[in-house]
């Protein structure tokens, strides 16, 4: 799509902003320079006039430049602390889609593009406790976009997404609710449905019948000693043949803590439903579960980032050492290395390993300190802050400013 777009198209313009920027902040040079910013309002305005021309604005190529615009702000955001003004392209994106309606299924590009705008929506819509527009429901649950383990799990997160709006609209009206009753009863069905997504959520995982997306774990023992004193939590770590597939895990991980979360909220907002005996020690296996799911999610901190504790343009990251599992393939009897290409891995995870794990570990920060009301996680003893330092060591490596981003700030 990129090669075969006009040298002065908004795409190419978009990419180019996109691109500089990220050059410069690997070069030390800053972020956000004039050259990019020059970019950027030129590739604003070409899309301008796309999207004002009918035949444009039907094409691919408008929906690919409004996630670059999406990516460029999300840049903006790790590196140029201030006033949070995110999801405007986002929004964008899903009008040009309905805008498209049955258009978006025509080729596989815009197939490819309208799984990836949901995609990118879904982390956005859960911060900020919003739902997943219904309106749209017979495009985005089109099967032509949900037939892998990536676009399963968002279209599972699509109804926790409005489960979670009810939740919340719920919790901020229970003050004003005086029917004990229909209060209640609300709270009971929210959990009802928050253990119906856990189901499916079992099911995503239970159904992976590819063991190239099972992880591996490696022991503290086989563990090289940089990559311990770098980050290393508990007795062991994970490894994927890929950063794509330890990705999709620490999404499925922050989605079931979030799902978790739904029922942990709904017992502290009614907690006349722990008066039974049964539903206290449901809250007890929910807390347990919370636990599991924060240790996995560290155990992937040394496959994302290595011994790596500096700045390192990936075009040196074969300096960094990731952990590997060896094992006999049971069809040819050699060994099998989890990542499969020592080089790939150092490559994708030194330029985008702190790009995956950043904002799923600042999740968790935020489900342990809510910066509302919200009943927070309780983890053990000292993991919070071990969390803490690993968010601090992704700031020194890829240069994140603070992370005041996943705030809900009102739009």
């Amino acid at each position: 799509m990129y090669a075969q777009a006009s040298a002065q198209s908004s795409l190419r313009l978009a990419t180019a902003a996109v691109a500089l920027n990220i050059g410069t902040m690997w070069s030390s040079k800053g972020f956000g320079t004039p050259p990019a910013r020059s970019l950027f309002t030129k590739a604003v305005t070409a899309a301008r006039e796309d999207l004002h021309d009918p035949h444009q604005s039907f094409r691919d190529e408008i929906l690919m430049t409004i996630l670059i615009f999406d990516l460029y702000d999300a840049l903006v955001l790790h590196y140029a602390p201030g006033p949070v003004d995110y999801g405007k392209h986002k929004h964008g994106a899903l009008a040009i889609i309905e805008h498209r309606g049955f258009a978006n299924f025509a080729t596989s590009q815009g197939r490819t593009l309208i799984a990836a705008v949901r995609h990118s929506l879904l982390p956005y819509l859960l911060s900020f406790r919003k739902p997943f527009p219904e309106r749209l429901d017979c495009l985005f649950d089109h099967p032509s976009i949900n037939d892998t383990k990536a676009s399963s799990l968002d279209l599972i997160s699509v109804q926790l997404s409005r489960i979670q709006s009810r939740l919340w609209i719920l919790h901020l009206e229970s003050c004003l609710e005086t029917n004990f009753e229909q209060r209640r009863a609300r709270y009971e069905e929210i959990i009802a449905e928050a253990f119906q997504v856990e189901d499916f959520l079992l099911d995503w995982k239970v159904c992976i019948a590819d063991p190239n997306w099972l992880p591996e774990y490696v022991p503290r023992a086989s563990i090289m000693d940089s990559i311990q004193a770098a980050g290393f939590y508990g007795t062991r770590c994970s490894v994927w043949v890929d950063l794509t597939v330890g990705g999709t895990w620490l999404l499925y991980s922050i989605r079931y803590l979030l799902t978790l979360q739904l029922i942990r909220q709904s017992f502290a907002d009614e907690p006349s439903l722990l008066n039974n005996p049964e539903q206290r020690a449901l809250l007890s296996q929910t807390n347990a579960r919370v636990q599991d799911l924060v240790d996995a999610i560290c155990e992937t901190i040394p496959f994302c980032l290595g011994d790596t504790v500096i700045p390192k343009n990936p075009m040196y990251s074969t300096s960094i050492n990731f952990p590997a599992h060896y094992k006999l393939d049971p069809e040819t009897g050699m060994p099998a290395r989890t990542p499969r290409s020592q080089s790939v891995h150092q490559k994708q995870a030194g330029a985008s390993g702190g790009w995956i794990l950043f904002p799923q570990l600042v999740n968790v920060w935020r489900l342990a300190e809510p910066e509302d009301d919200a009943v927070p996680i309780v983890l053990r003893e000292g993991q919070l802050d071990w969390i803490k330092a690993q968010v601090r060591r992704l700031q020194d490596i890829f240069l994140f400013c603070e992370p005041v981003w996943f705030k809900r700030l009102a739009p």
